[in-house]
């Protein structure tokens, strides 16, 4: 039997939050990257008009590098991380997370377009096999003077990544039978169809306060060439679309979620 994989996205899988609490340091150019707002998403739109790419990755990662690039700074590993401080984990993650029974009979990845460096430096990056995602770059000093962008997490890359972590595993990288991914908008849309369409199962999770998951996983569907009209939603499990299931971001014992995780291990 495989080894049992479950692959998570991390702002808005694991935390309550979709925004990158990485981007704190940013406060050092007068902006406030604690949380998603105005003046934050117009430099960034003003950017994206000078600097124009297909890939809205590019962009968006383009404009905090370039305010490092733009001005010679840096900034330490240790600015990275002060955006721990506010991170909300969804409920019951660390209860699921350090359950010794459940970790000595599966492996978690985390799979992000956020930044490695930032997410190998968090309390809970002990309980993930691997974690996988976008990276900055150093100076000779262990500074962080860019990000590398040409090299970001994209979609492309995400479905290059779970292939590795198959054959890390001993898999065929295309045999994801032993594997759930769970995420939580249009960004896994394509991981989400890989491993649906390569016999895994795919998660689409949301905040007890969104009561627009079906329409968030048609926008996916049309994005990613699914038709709503030949593609309903009715059941989701078993529709001809690649999200087999729905439910709250709640890893709470007895949850939804929990019971999906857990079902592949006898306890």
């Amino acid at each position: 039997m495989n080894t049992i994989i479950n692959i998570f996205d991390f702002d808005g899988t694991l935390t309550t939050d979709t925004w990158p609490k990485f981007w704190v340091w940013i406060k050092r150019f007068g902006y406030n990257g604690d949380f998603r707002n105005d003046e934050l998403e117009k430099a960034i739109a003003e950017y994206r008009t000078i600097h124009k790419d297909k890939n809205a990755y590019v962009t968006f990662f383009g404009f905090f590098n370039d305010l490092l690039v733009s001005r010679g700074e840096k900034i330490s590993v240790q600015e990275l991380l002060e955006g721990e401080q506010f991170i909300r984990y969804n409920p019951g993650l660390k209860s699921f997370l350090s359950d010794t029974y459940f970790r000595s009979n599966i492996k978690n990845y985390i799979l992000s377009s956020g930044l490695v460096e930032f997410l190998s430096g968090l309390s809970i990056a002990k309980y993930f096999n691997g974690i996988y995602g976008s990276n900055v770059r150093f100076d000779e000093n262990g500074n962080i003077i860019g990000i590398n962008v040409p090299e970001i997490m994209s979609d492309e890359k995400k479905i290059l990544a779970i292939k590795q972590i198959l054959t890390e595993n001993g898999i065929s990288k295309d045999d994801c039978s032993s594997v759930t991914y769970v995420g939580d908008g249009d960004s896994d849309g394509p991981s989400m169809r890989f491993v649906h369409e390569n016999g895994g199962r795919s998660v689409f999770v949301h905040q007890p306060q969104n009561n627009n998951a079906l329409q968030s996983i048609s926008k996916m569907y049309e994005l990613y060439g699914l038709s709503n009209k030949s593609h309903g939603l009715q059941g989701v499990q078993g529709t001809p679309g690649f999200v087999d299931y729905i439910c709250e971001a709640d890893y709470r014992q007895g949850s939804k979620l929990r019971n999906i995780l857990e079902s592949r291990v006898k306890y």
